[in-house]
């Protein structure tokens, strides 16, 4: 899999597009703030898989999938702790983000953006609620590798398909707050200075035995 970056304009931030063989992904800020998955295809549906062929974008999504699926959507902050006087405080604060979580982990919201152990993210920009005839995107754990399936419904021909994560006023907020942490640490990942894992290894290496066969 290769993986580019661009410098935004007049941002700090970088989009990185990730490409496996005839497939793209896009991983996009944009300047109305907002960030997008762009999948590239025009089908109605497409797939791209994030393998252990790349472990530290295989880690992002990893540590993505797994916030969404243990609702830890509130953190305790490094501010909230020094404002605390005694360890009581700082007790009965880390019981208030747990509750919170816990409470949020419970609610309608997180049974329609996390369902059947996948995150569905209804695209902000879709008119519908419904995951069955809405822009969407679902990623799933399959074991060995991450599935990012990318449905289109409400717009046939677009100019450039996306799946749109609003950073304010979106249908899920405040999951969207998850997303945007990915895209924060994706940000510390340079291509141009990749070091091999020995995830990495094994993987390819068992992934040219199976070429051999």
């Amino acid at each position: 899999m290769k993986i580019l970056r661009n410098n935004i304009s007049d941002s700090e931030f970088y989009n990185y597009y990730l490409i496996d063989d005839n497939k793209k992904l896009g991983i996009i800020y944009c300047d109305n703030g907002d960030l997008y998955f762009t999948s590239f295809d025009r089908n109605q549906e497409t797939d791209f898989f994030i393998t252990k062929e790349n472990m530290i974008i295989y880690n992002l999504f990893d540590a993505l999938y797994k916030s969404f699926k243990n609702g830890d959507v509130f953190q305790v902050s490094d501010y909230e702790l020094s404002q605390c006087s005694d360890i009581n405080e700082k007790i009965r604060l880390y019981t208030q983000i747990s509750e919170a979580n816990l409470n949020l982990k419970n609610s309608e919201l997180y049974k329609k953006v996390f369902n059947n152990e996948k995150i569905i993210w209804i695209s902000d920009d879709s008119i519908s609620f419904d995951y069955k005839n809405a822009d969407s995107m679902a990623i799933s754990n399959e074991g060995e590798y991450y599935k990012l399936k990318f449905t289109y419904y409400e717009d046939l021909y677009p100019h450039l398909r996306s799946i749109r994560i609003r950073n304010a006023r979106s249908r899920y907020k405040p999951f969207n707050a998850l997303m945007m942490d990915f895209f924060n640490n994706l940000q510390k990942y340079d291509p141009d200075y990749h070091q091999i894992h020995i995830e990495e290894y094994l993987y390819k290496q068992e992934k040219q035995k199976k070429l051999i066969k």
